[in-house]
């Protein structure tokens, strides 16, 4: 399981998410940081194109990572 916070009008809730549902939401914040699929995202990920990057230096890409899923 996976937790998120979610916000409404009045005040902001932890959810459990089960992972199809983890999933949609990383590929939705992937999507809108950086322009690709999760699926590119993880690819490029496993592949060490993000190693030697400094993610303080680009908050979309450190939004992202800090999302990437446990086990990988």
């Amino acid at each position: 399981m996976t937790s998120c916070f979610k916000q409404d009008d009045s005040n902001t809730k932890l959810q459990e998410l089960n992972s199809e549902e983890a999933y949609k939401l990383f590929e939705s914040v992937v999507k809108a940081n950086l322009k690709m699929s999760a699926a590119e995202f993880l690819d490029r990920y496993r592949k060490g194109e993000y190693e030697n990057k400094d993610a303080c230096d680009n908050p979309r890409l450190l939004k992202v990572l800090m999302m990437v899923p446990q086990g990988l």
